[in-house]
């Protein structure tokens, strides 16, 4: 009976040891981050699209709201996957990260409230350059200072590149 315990106490120290050394596949945060980034730049690139667009004479509104609405739902999704990002980030690693998730909700929020100054200003007929041009910046720095910084703490590789392969003839 001793011997058995003794093995069955063995057993559990070495299984802690290799889980210890071994760290957590961090696959779901690595593709959590890594739509984070497709959600992001779609922003990035829908507020250049509209930001050009408003430089025009004259516009069409139906549009500018649609690629509003494109904005709020990309934004939408990036704060699901920046908590798909916490739920699946260990205790100690969210701890080194808070401050750029904070950061990171932070210029959402701000792209959120431009976009509804941006729609008041459309009723109003005034200029909304300016309030795009804030849309890009914030998202630009969630993107490319925040995000960038959590992939670096968390130690995310980028995903490789899709190969093709032909097949001989």
């Amino acid at each position: 009976m001793l011997k058995i315990i003794a093995v069955v106490l063995f057993l559990c120290l070495t299984a802690e040891n290799a889980c210890s050394t071994n760290p957590p596949d961090n696959t779901l945060i690595r593709y959590y981050s890594a739509l984070l980034t497709i959600t992001l730049n779609q922003t990035l690139e829908s507020s250049k699209v509209i930001y050009q667009f408003s430089k025009e004479p004259s516009f069409d509104k139906n549009f500018l709201e649609d690629q509003l609405d494109k904005i709020q739902q990309y934004i939408g999704y990036a704060n699901n996957n920046i908590a798909n990002i916490v739920i699946n980030t260990m205790d100690e690693q969210k701890k080194n990260i808070d401050k750029y998730l904070i950061n990171i909700d932070e210029h959402l929020s701000q792209a959120s409230l431009d976009i509804q100054e941006i729609r008041n200003k459309l009723r109003k007929e005034e200029d909304i350059s300016p309030i795009i041009s804030d849309i890009y910046y914030q998202i630009s720095k969630a993107e490319n200072e925040d995000h960038k910084e959590i992939k670096r703490i968390l130690n995310l590789k980028e995903f490789d590149e899709p190969v093709l392969v032909a097949p001989e003839n």
